[in-house]
C-alpha cells in the first residue's frame, strides 16, 4: 500500500465531495478551527452544483419571509419534508446569500439595485436568485477560489472506497489511481451528490445529473448504520433536453418556465401549470405521454414540447 502524496494520516474533519455542499462544509469546518481534508473522486470542477443553472432560493424580497418560504417548501413536498430541516434551510437562506456575496458571488440585480428575482415551481412569490444562466457554476467556482485563498486543498481523483468506525473515530480508505491511503478522522461529511445518474443509467433513461452521481458513499453510510428515509424517491427534473442528441440530458432551467416558456403536447395544447411543484409538473408530462398525447423523438423517446417563444428576447439574451 502506497500513501497518496499530499494527504495526511489524520484530520479533524474529512469532507467527501467538491460540490456546493462539500465546499461549504470544508469552509465552515476550517473557520471553526478544524483541520480539514477535502477529497473528490472526479476533477475539482466535476459536481452537480456546476450544472445547477436555475438559481438558488432565499426570502430576500420585500414581500417575502423565511416563514412563507418554509410553508411553500412544506406544501410542495406533499407532507414528506422534515419540518425541522425545512426551518433550518429557509431561516438561514438569506444569511447564506449574504455570505456568498461576501466571497465574491454577484447575483443579478435590476436597474434599481434590487435582486432580480424569479418565481420557481411551488413558490407563491419570486425568490429565486440567479447569476445570469450560470448560477451553480459561478457559486462552485467562487467557493473553490475561496478555499484556495485560505489554503484548503481539494484532493481530486481521490475516491472514498471504505469507511469504518473503530473506537469512536472514522477510518477511511482512499484510492488515487493505484495508490491507497488510510486516513483517520474525528468526523466525516458525506456530500457526494447522490446516486441519480447511476439509477437513470441502469434504467436506460436520460438524466440531467453529472456522471459522478453514482451513490457509493450512500452505500458506505448505510453499511455503518446511517438512518435512511425516502430512499425509494428520486427527483425527476421536468425539463431536460430530449432531442437533438447534443441536448440530450441537458438541464433546461426552471427559470425558462418562470419567464414564460410553456409545456405543450403534440397537438400544441398546454396541459399543466408550468410553475407547479416539480413532481407535479413531471407527473403531468409522464401522464401526457402515457395517455398518447405526447410525441416521440426520432430515437423513440417519449417527450413534449417546451415552447420558449413567449420569453422576452432581452431576457433570453
Amino acid at each position: 500500500m502506497r500513501p497518496v502524496s499530499g494527504l495526511p494520516g489524520h484530520a479533524d474533519v474529512l469532507v467527501i465531495g467538491a460540490g456546493g455542499a462539500g465546499l461549504a462544509a470544508a469552509w465552515a469546518a476550517a473557520s471553526a478551527g478544524a483541520e480539514v481534508v477535502l477529497v473528490t473522486k472526479g476533477s475539482r470542477a466535476s459536481c452537480n452544483t456546476g450544472m445547477a443553472h436555475g438559481g438558488i432560493q432565499a426570502a430576500v424580497g420585500p414581500d417575502d419571509s423565511p416563514e412563507r418560504h418554509a410553508q411553500d417548501v412544506l406544501d410542495s413536498s406533499h407532507g414528506t419534508a422534515d419540518p425541522e430541516l425545512v426551518d433550518v434551510l429557509t431561516s438561514e437562506a438569506p444569511e447564506a446569500i449574504g455570505w456568498l456575496e461576501s466571497i465574491g458571488v454577484e447575483f443579478s440585480r435590476d436597474e434599481d439595485g434590487g435582486y432580480r428575482l424569479a418565481r420557481c415551481g411551488g413558490a407563491r412569490t419570486p425568490r429565486l436568485l440567479q447569476v445570469g444562466d450560470r448560477t451553480g457554476h459561478v457559486i462552485a467556482k467562487t467557493l473553490r477560489a475561496e478555499l484556495d485563498r485560505r489554503g484548503i486543498a481539494i484532493h481530486d481523483h481521490t475516491a472514498l472506497t471504505a469507511l469504518a468506525r473503530p473506537n469512536g473515530h472514522f477510518a477511511a480508505t482512499l484510492h488515487h489511481g493505484e495508490d491507497v491511503h488510510r486516513l483517520d478522522a474525528g468526523a466525516v461529511v458525506l456530500a457526494a451528490g447522490g446516486r441519480c445518474y447511476a439509477e437513470a443509467h441502469a434504467a436506460g433513461i436520460l438524466t440531467t445529473n453529472q456522471p459522478g452521481s453514482t451513490g457509493e458513499t450512500t452505500d458506505l453510510a448505510r453499511a455503518l448504520g446511517a438512518e435512511v428515509r425516502d430512499y425509494d424517491a428520486l427527483q425527476h427534473h421536468p425539463t431536460g433536453g430530449a432531442w437533438p442528441p447534443p441536448l440530450q440530458g441537458f438541464s433546461i432551467p426552471e427559470t425558462c418556465r418562470s419567464y414564460g416558456a410553456t409545456l405543450r403536447n403534440a397537438a400544441g395544447e398546454r396541459f399543466c401549470d408550468e410553475l407547479a411543484p416539480r413532481d407535479t409538473v413531471a407527473a403531468a408530462i409522464v401522464r401526457e405521454c402515457e395517455e398518447g398525447r405526447g410525441l416521440q423523438t426520432p430515437d423513440g423517446r417519449p417527450a413534449v414540447h417546451l415552447d420558449t417563444t413567449a420569453i422576452d428576447p432581452a431576457i433570453a439574451a
